[in-house]
């Protein structure tokens, strides 16, 4: 195991099960690495947690990302306060943060190029034993999670789909087209089923960015986290906004 705990008081505070494997990664305070899991190439951050069974590799979680057992996770980010349901996959993806991910849901699953001849791996993987060349990069497209996104049971999010913040995705969904922010879609293939709010209010919460808020600013107002969306409430997260920019 080589291990990097870059906090020098928090070297007590990480924990790494015994049955788990870390290689070339490194952790902060809180951080936490369970039964059987495989870690290599990682930054996690404060309090972030790789469940039981899960490998990632070459990949980056954010403060108080929890990553439930048997998840498989290749070159992905994840914004802080983001969590996933238990048996997740994800490839080459952008999640950001608040993000509500349920069990046996697959973000950015790997392209075959069914224009060739072939859809068979060997055109992509030299280890397959039959060429030496990589026909084709089946990761060149980008697949981006936004904010405060919530993604149901099911649901597979393809390569090259933008998902924008505030978006619901509904159980079982297979996501091939961008998804506009605070609006939910369903289906095979997702379909737009309606927004998520009434006139103007989408475009003032992704003006606000309330995801971008410090834990200590949403404790201590939580009653207006905990509120319908409506008129009065985002106005006085606006004002809140204002007023903890002015006290700096």
């Amino acid at each position: 195991m080589q291990l990097m705990v870059n906090d020098s008081d928090a070297v007590n505070d990480v924990h790494v099960d015994e049955t788990a494997t870390v290689v070339d990664s490194e952790m902060k305070g809180g951080a936490g690495v369970w039964k059987h899991a495989f870690v290599k190439n990682c930054f996690l951050e404060k309090f972030s947690s790789i469940g039981d069974f899960t490998r990632t590799e070459d990949s980056a979680f954010g403060e108080h990302v929890q990553i439930q057992r048997n998840g498989l996770i290749y070159s992905s980010s994840f914004g802080r306060r983001t969590y996933t349901g238990k048996n997740f996959t994800c490839w080459h993806a952008s999640i950001g943060a608040f993000c509500s991910i349920s069990w046996n849901v697959s973000l950015g699953g790997a392209d075959h190029d069914y224009r060739k001849l072939t859809t068979h791996s060997f055109l992509y993987l030299p280890n397959m034993g039959l060429s030496d060349v990589v026909g084709y990069d089946r990761f060149s497209e980008p697949c981006d999670i936004g904010n405060d996104v919530w993604i149901g049971c099911h649901a597979v999010v393809c390569r090259g789909v933008k998902v924008g913040d505030g978006a619901v995705i509904g159980a079982g969904s297979v996501v091939t087209h961008d998804v506009p922010p605070y609006t939910i879609v369903v289906g095979c293939p997702a379909r737009v089923l309606k927004p998520r709010f009434d006139g103007n209010l989408a475009e003032r919460l992704l003006r606000l960015k309330w995801w971008e808020f410090s834990d200590e600013v949403i404790r201590d107002n939580i009653a207006l986290f905990n509120h319908d969306a409506d008129e009065e409430n985002i106005s006085r997260l606006e004002e809140l906004k204002i007023r903890t920019a002015a006290e700096g």
